[in-house]
């Protein structure tokens, strides 16, 4: 479970942020670049997670 305070990477293209708010199954993220943005939970992986998780990720997405 994601939680404020969590470090995230966006599967897409393997950015990295913080989370700082939650509101439903939506999160609002801290980039590395300082942009947030709301993001959905099914683009965001834990950056616990290794990186070799993330091509699988990936590809359960599309």
């Amino acid at each position: 479970m994601i939680q404020v305070g969590d470090l995230v990477i966006y599967v897409k293209d393997g950015a990295k942020g913080v989370v700082i708010h939650m509101e439903e199954d939506r999160f609002q993220i801290k980039w590395e670049d300082d942009f947030v943005s709301w993001e959905k939970r099914e683009w965001l992986l834990p950056s616990s997670l290794e990186q070799s998780d993330l091509p699988k990720q990936k590809e359960q997405q599309e």
